[in-house]
Formats: structure tokens, sequence, C-alpha cells
């Protein structure tokens, strides 16, 4: 259990470091999103990050 949450942390920080704020926020909404079943928070959270990808 402790790898899995060390390989999250890992994930958190290399989304932060590549994408700054905004990828952080993105993936905050898609994670609260998926945990609380709620399609339009995980839809928002899915496409706020397009913009950045297309960079």
């Amino acid at each position: 259990m402790l790898a899995l949450r060390l390989c999250g942390y890992a994930f958190e920080q290399l989304v932060q470091w590549r994408y700054g704020a905004a990828g952080m926020l993105a993936l905050g909404f898609v994670t609260s999103g998926h945990k609380a079943r709620n399609t339009t928070c995980t839809a928002t959270g899915l496409t706020a990050p397009a913009p950045l990808l297309a960079q």
C-alpha cells in the first residue's frame, strides 16, 4: 500500500512540474469527480488540460 501511495505522490509531482497549477487543478477535479461519481466534475477535469497538452 505504501508503494501505491508513493507512486501517486510521484505522479502528482510530475504533473505539477510539467503542467503547473492548472494541471494539478485538473488532476484534482478528475480524482474528486471519480470518487464522488460526478460525471460533470470528471469531464471538467479531463477537458481542462487539453490546451496544456496542445502546446
